[in-house]
């Protein structure tokens, strides 16, 4: 599975999202109105029904997914992963946005 690992890189990422990708933000509803990256989908994995949300998803996109710190984000991604989705982790969460100063979707 690929990583992304710094800021920068989810940055650059973000600014050069492809057709067939997707920005996925894993923190719960609330969490993701307080603040979300711009063009982000919201999908709560804490929720009782995400698995069922996941095997739901696109199996032809690919996914770029982020959450606070990097916890949740990896435990998506690898569940993500086993469920044959194509999948970028971001180890780099909204703390580390926010920190840079990179604007934040409220």
């Amino acid at each position: 599975m690929q990583t992304i690992q710094t800021t920068e890189e989810l940055q650059q990422k973000v600014n050069s999202l492809a057709q067939d990708e997707v920005l996925l933000d894993v923190r719960t509803p609330e969490e993701f109105q307080q603040g979300h990256i711009a063009g982000a989908i919201n999908l709560d994995i804490s929720h009782p029904n995400i698995m069922q949300e996941i095997v739901n998803l696109d199996h032809s996109k690919t996914y770029i997914v982020y959450c606070r710190s990097g916890g949740r984000s990896q435990l998506a991604s690898m569940i993500m992963q086993q469920k044959g989705l194509k999948v970028i982790n971001s180890s780099v969460g909204i703390i580390h946005w926010n920190k840079a100063g990179l604007e934040l979707i409220k």
